[in-house]
């Protein structure tokens, strides 16, 4: 919540921004300050495969923030204010937020070099996008944004560094549904500040600038687990494949299948499991294109061969207890070839019980290391640092070494218990930019 002496510091700020006039005022007036960007907004000719265009407002187009500021309050708080450009549109303050957690990093315990490599890039490659509700954002009420508006989206997408995003919602009947959407580049002298400072004592961002910056694909190397994790107890389960079903089309699944490029018209999950299979890529700023599909090597995860649960103890600070599934897959087109996709670090409690219409409300993680969610809260978030995550995630060969889950296909896990057994866990994996469902096996965990 914001206070009220910031509010009145504020009021002559959003009064000043509800004329045209005075909105296109502001945006000359900032152009002389720090940390300023502009933001960049795209129509339907544009990005055709924008995934919201079948969910968002009837007035998404009336909107228009042209410029962002970013300004920091202290140590720890920041404020990143959005400004209008026209009548419809009014000042948006994200306001006393650890901006900090946006930043990629690493967990404390890291520190093998190769794992430090895997961990920052995977930290820069995924996407961190967190959800404000009303009374964690400010937007006066004096125009028809500020009237509409029920929820700001910050987003730190999957692309190079300095690629971020705003998301707005508006509610309309009983649907909340995007509203406005703008692409800008964080600051690039501040990224970087702030990079280094969270990354103090870890690793420098002009050490790692080519992969953040222009990804270059790393060296496969041996990932030694046992600098992550000590196993308490480990025991071989059995299993029940589901990929001769199709998973709900609900949530992300739904609004994302017309970016499935092949197959077409999928009925089971196994129609996914070949290398010809294709989703559209997320290209600079941050927006899907069919025209440029992304392949896949999908038939790794043909057949499900062993499935291998652990107890373990992670090497962070807390030395948090926590369940690690290993599953070897065997590929549908040469069963010689074996792959390992471990993940670990997982929170017992953090695994929700849920029915299976309603997976998409799992635990939902990226590839790596001690990575935030793809889609967090606002207070979970700022209050669950990287720094002592004991999470992580790989691809394996069957040597055990690292496999780029980018040009593999997979984008992480997705997990929940049975809705009748406690006990049962339900694995999935999500394909590459989380377009669809690439494995669904079930085991019991204890």
């Amino acid at each position: 919540m914001i206070n009220k002496t910031i509010l009145i510091i504020l009021t002559g700020i959003f009064l000043y921004s509800c004329s045209s006039s005075e909105s296109n005022n502001k945006s000359t007036n900032t152009s002389n300050k720090k940390n300023i960007s502009k933001v960049k907004e795209m129509t339907d000719e544009e990005y055709p495969d924008n995934n919201d265009i079948e969910n968002r407002c009837s007035d998404w187009d009336k909107y228009a923030h042209h410029e962002v500021e970013i300004n920091r309050l202290d140590s720890l708080y920041f404020r990143v204010t959005f400004y209008p450009s026209n009548n419809n549109s009014d000042t948006i303050i994200l306001d006393s937020i650890k901006l900090l957690e946006w930043i990629p990093t690493i967990p404390n315990y890291i520190k093998d070099d190769y794992l430090k490599k895997i961990g920052i890039i995977n930290a820069e490659w995924n996407r961190q996008q967190v959800k404000f509700t009303q009374g964690e954002f400010y937007i006066s009420k004096h125009t028809p944004e500020g009237k509409k508006t029920v929820r700001v989206d910050l987003a730190r997408n999957c692309l190079n560094s300095y690629l971020w995003e705003i998301i707005t919602y508006g509610k309309e009947g009983d649907k909340v549904k995007a509203l406005y959407h703008g692409w800008f580049d964080f600051p690039r002298e501040l990224y970087r500040k702030l990079f280094n400072e969270v990354n103090k004592g870890k690793l420098t961002f002009e050490e790692y600038k080519k992969y953040l910056e222009d990804y270059t694909e790393p060296e496969s190397k041996y990932i030694d687990l046992t600098l992550l994790r000590d196993v308490d107890s480990s025991w071989e389960v059995n299993f029940e494949n589901h990929n001769n079903e199709f998973y709900p089309l609900t949530g992300a699944r739904k609004s994302k299948f017309k970016n499935i490029v092949y197959p077409k018209n999928p009925k089971t999950i196994n129609d996914f499991l070949t290398d010809s299979t294709k989703f559209a890529t997320f290209l600079y700023p941050g927006y899907y294109s069919t025209s440029d599909p992304r392949a896949t090597t999908l038939s790794r995860l043909g057949i499900p061969k062993k499935v291998i649960v652990r107890k373990v103890t992670s090497h962070n600070a807390k030395h948090d207890k926590c369940l690690e599934f290993d599953v070897t897959f065997a590929s549908n087109q040469d069963t010689s070839i074996l792959t390992r996709v471990v993940i670990g670090g997982v929170k017992p409690e953090l695994i929700p019980q849920l029915k299976v219409e309603d997976y998409n409300k799992g635990y939902k993680m990226p590839m790596g290391i001690g990575n935030h969610a793809f889609y967090e809260k606002s207070n979970y978030a700022q209050q669950n640092s990287s720094s002592g995550n004991p999470y992580y995630a790989f691809i394996l060969d069957n040597e055990g070494k690292w496999i780029d889950s980018h040009f593999f296909g997979v984008d992480g896990p997705l997990f929940h218990r049975d809705i009748n057994d406690f006990n049962l866990l339900h694995y999935w994996l999500l394909s590459f930019e989380r377009h669809a469902m690439v494995t669904h096996l079930t085991f019991k965990i204890n």
